[in-house]
């Protein structure tokens, strides 16, 4: 079936690279470390989230997908950051860097200049961002691995699409969004 040959093509290709698992788990990893070794501090949570329109936090652009409140919503992001960004990392290394880093760059600057919110702490914009890299590199290429990639997390993360713009108080719908207009960007400029 098509499952099985999405999973043979995953596991084939990262066989080539065993990097792309490393890459991966580096980056859905980090912030349960960061939880762990920080959950005795709640000042280091608003030290490091980013309060948007606030110049002294443009420097939490690069920390704030690093914190979350507190374990469920690490929980929500973690999973996905390791599965999306191994589907990305699998076609290659480079590229999820490449796009990792636009990612938050566009979707913090987002993020910073438009969130309504108060504080904005969680990697929810970068799990955005990967979907939204991987959809639009289905869409702007022939290569059978994007367009069974984006087949797949269309099916298994369906629910982002009513998350996306989630008015309600906690959620940061400018997060999500600029993490999706970073992962569409950064598909763009490397397809």
């Amino acid at each position: 079936g098509a499952g099985l040959d999405l999973g043979h093509l995953v596991f084939s290709q990262f066989l080539m690279d065993a990097s792309a698992l490393v890459s991966a788990l580096v980056v859905a990893l980090l912030p349960l470390v960061i939880h762990l070794v920080g959950s005795a501090s709640t000042s280091r949570y608003h030290r490091l989230a980013l309060h948007p329109r606030n110049p002294q936090s443009i420097w939490a652009i690069a920390s704030y997908p690093l914190v979350h409140v507190n374990f469920r919503h690490l929980a929500f992001n973690c999973v996905p950051l390791l599965l999306l960004g191994l589907l990305i990392a699998t076609k290659s290394v480079s590229t999820y860097w490449l796009a990792t880093v636009l990612i938050l760059l566009v979707g913090g600057w987002g993020t910073w200049l438009f969130s309504s919110a108060d504080r904005v702490a969680g990697a929810s914009g970068l799990v955005f961002g990967y979907w939204g890299f991987i959809i639009a590199s289905a869409a702007l290429s022939e290569d059978p691995f994007w367009t069974a990639a984006a087949a797949l997390t269309l099916m298994v993360y369906a629910g982002l699409w009513s998350s996306l713009m989630k008015l309600e108080g906690g959620i940061s719908w400018a997060g999500h969004f600029w993490g999706l207009v970073g992962g569409i960007t950064s598909a763009v400029l490397v397809s």
